[in-house]
């Protein structure tokens, strides 16, 4: 593999933890999976302190979206509220 080639991943977020870094670094997010009901708190997909994406309250299992290649600069967090429950898969990419 050559390094200027992009590595997918698929990155599970719990989304009952508080917090949860991703990703430490530059990646690209392209999309999310839903594999267990979101509660009715949305979920909130930050690159360091700065939501850039949000993924919508109460979402059904197995919704899946597409999403073209969003920048996240610094980090790839997953910053629920502390009474969010629910999982998801997000599909990124690194440099």
């Amino acid at each position: 593999m050559y390094s200027n080639q992009l590595k997918t991943i698929g990155g599970d977020v719990d989304v009952s933890a508080d917090s949860t870094t991703v990703y430490t670094g530059r990646c690209f997010l392209y999309g999310y999976v839903v594999n267990t009901v979101l509660s009715a708190h949305a979920l909130p997909l930050k690159d360091g302190t700065t939501t850039k994406f949000t993924i919508p309250a109460s979402a059904a299992v197995g919704a899946y979206v597409s999403i073209p290649g969003l920048t996240f600069n610094t980090s790839l967090v997953a910053d629920p509220n502390d009474a969010a429950t629910g999982n998801v898969t997000l599909f990124y990419a690194t440099e």
